[in-house]
C-alpha cells in the first residue's frame, strides 16, 4: 500500500553537503534488488513524474512523483536515479521510489550536460565549463583544466577526455575524484573527438581524416577515414560492427567509416535536408535525430535505412541518450513521449504523457485478518438469492479528472549545430533554433574565448542564426559560444569548434625544368624532360585542371590533380623537348604560374 505524503521540498546543499530525505506522493516501484542497469528512466515536467521504460518490452514499469524543472534529464546507476535540471539535481532511489534525497549542485556553468551512464558513474560533462560531476555517495565535481569534447567511458570504468586547446585526452579512474592525467596528446591544432571502438578509445582526427586507437600512452597507426570529413563532424561514442560513424553537418551526410587497418571502403550516406542530432550507436545500428522534422532514423553498417518514426512536433527539441543497456532513447522537449530503439534498430513509441493506473482487481474473499486498508475496490453486486448466478459486473470506478497545473515558461535550450568558419581576422558562427520552453527567444548571445585568453560577446536578433565576428586575431585558436534569452532569462550555451583565423596565402603557381627522361622519338634526352610545377596556397583536398602551354608549337591536354591538407601541390608531368622555348601553365583557367625558359638537362 502507498500512501500520499506530505508536499515535497527542495533543500539546497553544497554538492558534498548532507542529503535530506523526503518523502514523494505515490509511486510504483521496480521489483527486486539490486537494481540492474537497464532501460530509462524519462522526466514528465508536465506530470511532475518519472517514468522506467523497460527497453526491451517498451513497458513502463515503474514510476514516482519528482519534482524538477522543465527540460530535465535523467541519470541513473544501479541504485539510484537523479532528475538532472539547469539549477538543482533530485535523486532518487529506485527500489522504493518512496524515498528522494534532494540535492542542488550549483551548475558549473550555464550549460546543459552530457549525462554518460557508465559504471562508477553516473557523470555529467559540462564540456565548455571543462568539469565533470560524478553522482553517486558522495557526489563530486571533476575540474579537467579546459573546455572538452564529449567524454567516452571503457569497460572498466575509465572516463577518457579530449581538451581541444591542447590536445591532450586525459583520463578519470572510476571512482576517483581528480583527472588521473593526461596521458596522451592528439597532434596539436587538430580538431577531433574520442569515439570507442572494439572497446578501446580511439581518436577521430577531423582534421587529417583519420582515426588511431590509443595504445597505452600513445596514438596508434592513423587509419585514412577514406573521404573527406568538415572539422565540426561528429563521431559517435562507439563504434558499429567495426565501423565508425560520422554525422558531417556542412555535407549533410553520414560517413561510415571501416576502422580496420587496411580499411574496407567508407560508406558516405546523403541525408535528407535538415537539423541532425546525433550520431548515437547502439552497436549494430547508427541513430540519428532530424530536430526540423522531429523525425528519428536508424542504418545499419551497410548504410542501408533500418527505420524510422516521427516525434511529434512541440515546443523544443528531442533528446538523444544511450543507456548502458546499449538502446538509444529519444524523448521530446517536456517528457510526454519516448522513442526506443533496440540494437537491431526496430523503433517502438512509448507514450509518457499519462499518471498510470494500476488495474482494480475483483475482491477476492478472505478470512478476515484484522487489517484494515485503505484502498477502495468496488465489489461485484451482491447475487440474488435461491437464483442461478449471473455474470459478475463490476461498478464503474468513479473517475477523477485532474488538470495538471500550468508549466511556467523556462529560460531556454541550448542552441543546436553551433559551428565555426575561420576568415582572415575573423570567424563566421552558424547554430540552429534554441529550444524557447513557452518563451519566445527574443535574442541570441555570442560570446568567445581565444587561447590568449581574451574574451568577447555580440549580441543579435533571436531570428538569426549566422553572425560573424570581425577584429580577431590571426593564428590565435578561439571557441565561440551561442546563448539563446528569452524574458526568463539566458539558457545555456553549446560551444562551436575550435578555429584559427588566418590571413590567407597569396596562390601562387612555379614552373621550372623537372626530371630529365626519353618519352618518344620526338622528345629525346637531355634536352626533354618534365615540368616541375608547385602549386601553394590553393584549397585544402580539392581537385584542380593544369594545363601546359608554349611559346611554340605544343598542345597537352593537362592533367587533374588534388591538394594536401594544407592545400599545396608539388608534382612533375608534361614531356617538353624545346631548348630556348618558354613553357608556363595555368590551374583551373585563371592562376598562371611564372614563364619559364627550357633549358637542356
Amino acid at each position: 500500500m502507498l500512501k500520499r505524503s506530505r508536499p515535497f521540498a527542495l533543500i539546497a546543499v553544497l554538492v558534498a553537503g548532507a542529503l535530506v530525505t523526503v518523502l514523494t506522493g505515490a509511486a510504483k516501484p521496480l521489483p527486486g534488488a539490486p537494481f540492474a542497469l537497464t532501460g530509462h528512466w524519462v522526466f514528465n515536467s508536465v506530470l511532475q513524474m518519472v517514468f522506467h521504460i523497460d527497453g526491451g518490452t517498451g513497458n513502463i514499469d515503474a514510476h514516482a512523483e519528482v519534482q524538477g524543472e522543465p527540460g530535465s534529464q535523467v541519470v541513473q546507476n544501479d541504485t539510484h536515479g537523479y532528475v538532472v535540471g539547469p539549477t538543482g539535481i533530485t535523486e532518487f532511489d529506485k527500489a522504493k521510489l518512496s524515498e528522494q534525497q534532494a540535492i542542488t549542485v550549483t551548475p558549473p556553468t550555464n550549460e546543459r550536460p552530457v549525462g554518460i551512464e557508465a559504471i562508477g558513474g553516473p557523470y555529467l560533462a559540462y564540456r565548455n565549463a571543462g568539469k565533470v560531476v560524478r553522482l553517486g555517495d558522495p557526489p563530486a565535481i571533476v575540474p579537467v583544466g579546459g573546455a572538452i569534447g564529449t567524454p567516452v567511458v571503457t569497460a572498466d570504468g575509465t572516463m577518457w577526455l579530449h581538451r581541444p586547446d591542447t590536445g591532450q585526452i586525459c583520463t578519470l579512474g572510476k571512482d576517483a575524484a581528480h583527472i588521473s592525467g593526461c596521458p596522451v596528446g592528439a597532434p596539436p591544432g587538430h580538431s577531433g573527438a574520442l569515439t570507442i571502438v572494439d572497446g578501446k578509445p580511439a581518436f577521430v582526427d577531423t582534421f587529417s581524416t583519420t582515426l588511431s586507437i590509443i595504445d597505452g600512452d600513445k596514438l596508434g597507426p592513423a587509419v585514412p577515414l577514406g573521404v573527406p570529413i568538415s572539422p565540426n563532424a561528429r563521431p559517435a561514442t562507439h563504434d558499429l560492427a567495426g565501423r565508425v560513424a560520422i554525422l558531417d553537418p556542412q555535407r549533410q551526410s553520414l560517413l561510415l567509416a571501416d576502422t580496420r587497418d587496411p580499411p574496407g571502403k567508407p560508406v558516405t550516406i546523403p541525408l535528407p535536408s535538415g537539423d541532425y542530432d546525433g550520431p548515437m550507436s547502439t552497436g549494430d545500428v547508427v541513430v540519428l535525430v532530424d530536430r526540423q522534422s522531429g523525425t528519428v532514423l536508424t542504418y545499419g553498417p551497410d548504410g542501408v535505412r533500418k527505420d524510422t518514426k516521427p516525434i511529434k512536433q512541440k515546443t523544443g527539441q528531442p533528446r538523444l541518450s544511450r543507456g548502458e543497456d546499449s538502446r538509444v532513447y529519444v524523448e521530446d522537449a517536456d517528457g510526454t513521449q519516448v522513442v526506443v530503439v533496440a540494437k537491431d534498430g526496430h523503433v517502438r513509441e512509448v507514450s509518457t504523457a499519462e499518471n498510470p493506473t494500476t488495474p482494480q482487481q475483483p475482491p477476492v474473499p478472505t478470512p478476515n485478518t484484522g487489517t484494515t486498508t485503505t484502498d477502495r475496490r468496488v465489489g461485484a453486486p451482491p447475487l440474488a438469492q435461491q437464483q442461478r448466478p449471473r455474470p459478475r459486473q463490476e461498478q464503474p470506478r468513479p473517475r477523477t479528472t485532474t488538470t495538471p497545473p500550468a508549466v511556467p515558461a523556462g529560460r531556454p535550450g541550448a542552441p543546436p549545430s553551433v559551428a565555426a568558419q575561420a576568415g582572415n581576422g575573423s570567424a563566421t558562427i552558424t547554430w540552429g533554433a534554441a529550444p524557447d520552453n513557452r518563451a519566445a527567444v527574443t535574442s541570441y548571445l555570442v560570446s568567445w574565448q581565444a587561447s590568449t585568453g581574451q574574451t568577447g560577446s555580440t549580441t543579435v536578433g533571436g531570428g538569426q542564426r549566422r553572425t560573424t565576428v570581425t577584429g580577431l586575431a590571426n593564428g590565435v585558436r578561439y571557441v565561440f559560444t551561442v546563448a539563446a534569452t528569452n524574458r526568463v532569462g539566458t539558457g545555456p550555451g553549446a560551444s562551436s569548434n575550435p578555429v584559427n583565423p588566418v590571413q590567407p596565402q597569396t596562390r601562387t603557381v612555379t614552373v621550372s625544368r623537372g626530371t630529365t627522361e626519353r618519352y618518344n622519338d620526338t622528345c629525346e634526352v637531355p634536352e626533354c624532360g618534365k615540368m616541375r610545377v608547385v602549386m601553394r596556397g590553393f584549397e585544402p583536398r580539392k581537385s584542380y585542371k593544369v594545363v601546359p602551354y608554349a611559346s611554340t608549337v605544343y598542345a597537352n591536354p593537362g592533367r587533374t590533380v588534388t591538394t594536401d591538407r594544407n592545400g599545396n601541390l608539388t608534382f612533375e608531368a608534361f614531356h617538353f623537348p624545346k631548348v630556348g622555348a618558354t613553357v608556363w601553365v595555368v590551374v583551373d583557367k585563371q592562376y598562371q604560374s611564372n614563364r619559364y625558359t627550357w633549358e637542356s638537362g
